[in-house]
């Protein structure tokens, strides 16, 4: 992670008049703005009411992560496949189906996949989608559908070693994270960008100068 950020790509312009309606009021912000660290951030732009966090050990500002639009919620039946060499896999990258960045951890026993579990939840799925994965260089025929699907998109849990840092201010792209952070003053929870009330208590009690107000 560096903490400079190249703004000398082509621009773009974000405009859906959802900014001014997240931000109802901004009286102070972290002076200069920071850069995020947008790793492993599934969504093409961060959009203005998005939650910034700190991680304390390095100091880096990050979006909260998020299980997104389309992120797996479960899984189907395995259809093991055959001739896989024996044990456990780790962070191992889903393919196929319509969305990206999904991760599992799968156990092959038997020569069979007996079991997927999701570590990373990914984003632009649809229930059946069907996918599988390279496990080695011998072994085919394993696959999974997904069954169920986020419907809205949904803040994770604060990551261990991280506090709330503020409000995303402006929506800006995910190629070009450099961020106004709001730490004084209104949002509006109801037009936030993501499920807002899982976090609101918590938020609340480490953010108290920004106030939670629905119109």
């Amino acid at each position: 992670m560096s903490d400079i950020i190249n703004l000398n790509n082509a621009s773009a312009t974000y405009n859906d008049g959802k900014d001014s309606v997240v931000i109802v009021d901004n009286f102070q912000s972290i002076r200069g703005g920071r850069s995020l660290d947008v790793t492993g951030f599934p969504n093409p732009v961060i959009r203005a009411g998005h939650v910034i966090i700190n991680e304390t050990a390095t100091g880096y500002h990050k979006p909260m992560p998020i299980n997104g639009l389309g992120a797996i919620a479960t899984l189907g039946t395995v259809v093991g496949g055959s001739a896989y060499t024996n044990g456990t896999y780790t962070a191992v990258p889903l393919t196929g189906g319509s969305g990206t960045g999904a991760t599992a951890t799968i156990v092959v026993s038997s020569n069979a996949v007996t079991t997927v579990t999701i570590v990373n939840k990914g984003s632009g799925y649809v229930a059946a989608d069907s996918l599988s994965a390279q496990l080695g260089p011998v072994g085919s025929g394993f696959l999974v559908p997904v069954a169920t699907v986020n419907a809205t998109s949904t803040y994770q849990a604060l990551p261990g070693g991280h506090t709330y840092a503020g409000v995303l201010i402006s929506t800006i792209p995910t190629l070009r994270p450099f961020a106004g952070i709001m730490v004084r003053g209104t949002i509006n929870p109801v037009a936030a960008p993501n499920d807002f009330a899982t976090i609101a208590s918590a938020f609340k009690t480490a953010m108290p100068l920004i106030d939670q107000r629905a119109d």
